[in-house]
């Protein structure tokens, strides 16, 4: 049962390396200069992090059911924390990147720094909160 448990929590932890890095790949695409494939290339990558983010979620779940939902601590209520600001975050991204049309430079401009600015957070507080995890475990 606890090689189970283990197991469970690597591949909960693996998938969580890749939805860290699903959001660094943001600044991969940043700096195109034609919106029109920026917005095709960020709508994508939005599809890639919302399946990623399904896979955590989903292992998130498995390791609290093979864990039997008596594990509670810190750190499982940092990640639902974090989860939910992603989620919320994801949402607000693709409702922001919508409206802007190819001849705003401003909004475009705005948005992407807007964007950077949480990428960045939500990738930051994905490593801390692995680190937390991996040093409280």
């Amino acid at each position: 049962m606890e090689q189970m448990v283990k197991m469970s929590i690597h591949i909960h932890m693996s998938v969580a390396i890749l939805l860290i890095l699903s959001q660094l790949a943001f600044f991969a695409i940043k700096n195109e200069e034609n919106f029109i494939i920026f917005s095709k290339r960020f709508r994508f990558l939005l599809l890639i992090q919302n399946i990623i983010f399904g896979m955590t979620a989903f292992t998130g779940i498995v390791v609290m059911a093979v864990t039997q939902f008596t594990l509670w601590n810190i750190e499982i209520f940092l990640m639902i924390f974090l989860a939910v600001a992603i989620l919320v975050h994801q949402i607000l991204l693709y409702k922001k990147v919508r409206p802007i049309k190819s001849t705003e430079k401003d909004l475009q401009n705005s948005f992407k720094s807007y964007a950077s600015k949480i990428y960045l957070s939500e990738a930051l507080a994905g490593v801390v909160v692995y680190i937390l995890a991996r040093i409280l475990d």
